[in-house]
């Protein structure tokens, strides 16, 4: 019995050395990081005002990171003299992908016209990759947002290319997809160009119908909103014996959950169950 336990008692101490020692290598890669990010920092604080000495001999991650910090200080233009500089060290649709993920966090632009749509030798190699990125990956839904802004762009450059009704119906699709992510972050201005360009290129999906009421609520136009809401809640919807008002219920709870407070919800949600 001792000796069982003397075992037992040396697997333990052996599993907390393990783990104290990976617990150390964990913090020293985290502090060298930290320590990497703050010496770029502070190269870029020294030689910002002089774009050509701060990015001789860099790496295009380096110009990437210098690329992102004159975006945090507003200085557009300085910014944007670095694409090219980095597109010219490494010219791949992924870096120009995190570009416009970049630009977009700080500016609200995705750069989609400079970045691909005016490449146009590889619009289909860009819209590819759009159309296979793993969007699940995508950190929140101003990412979401970024990214079908860049492919609504890159649908609407192809289908110039290629005008069939498998490009037509993706591009409605995608253009309700950045409908619904202008909505959910709260830019609501060109939603109603976005859903109609949806029902055009692809008039048979309802889900663009879905959200017009939707926008009308969060654009402080109760009545018209309410009118729409009354008018199809009871009509049904894409999938079989379910109705618009499943999905606008549903609609309603997803984005209160992003914390989008939404007037004169509870009446709304009232006349949606109400079986008049």
């Amino acid at each position: 019995m001792k000796s069982i336990i003397i075992l037992f008692y040396a697997i333990l101490m052996l599993s907390i050395s393990v783990s104290q020692a990976n617990l150390h290598a964990h913090m020293t890669c985290q502090n060298n990081k930290t320590e990497t990010l703050d010496t770029i920092r502070a190269e870029f604080n020294l030689k910002k005002k002089n774009t050509a000495n701060l990015i001789r001999g860099k790496s295009p991650d380096r110009i990437l990171k210098f690329y992102e910090y004159y975006l945090q200080e507003n200085d557009i233009s300085r910014a944007d003299s670095l694409i090219s500089n980095i597109l010219k060290l490494k010219d791949d649709v992924g870096y120009r992908y995190k570009i416009s993920l970049i630009s977009y966090n700080y500016t609200s632009d995705a750069r989609s016209q400079l970045l691909f749509v005016s490449d146009t030798a590889r619009v289909k190699e860009y819209r590819d990759y759009f159309l296979k990125t793993g969007i699940s990956s995508l950190k929140s839904n101003k990412d979401l947002r970024a990214h079908y802004l860049g492919l609504v762009a890159l649908d609407a450059a192809y289908y110039k290319i290629a005008p069939d009704s498998v490009t037509k119906k993706k591009m409605g699709r995608d253009y309700n997809s950045l409908a619904w992510y202008s909505l959910v972050t709260q830019k609501l201005n060109d939603v109603a160009y976005y859903l109609n360009q949806s029902m055009k290129y692809d008039p048979e999906s309802k889900y663009p119908i879905s959200n017009k009421p939707l926008l009308f609520l969060l654009q402080g136009h109760y009545q018209e909103a309410e009118a729409l809401y009354i008018k199809l809640k009871d009509q049904p919807f894409e999938e079989p014996n379910s109705t618009f008002k499943d999905e606008f219920l549903e609609d309603l709870a997803l984005v209160e959950a992003e914390g989008i407070k939404i007037k004169n919800v509870k009446k709304i949600r009232r006349i949606l169950k109400s079986k008049k």
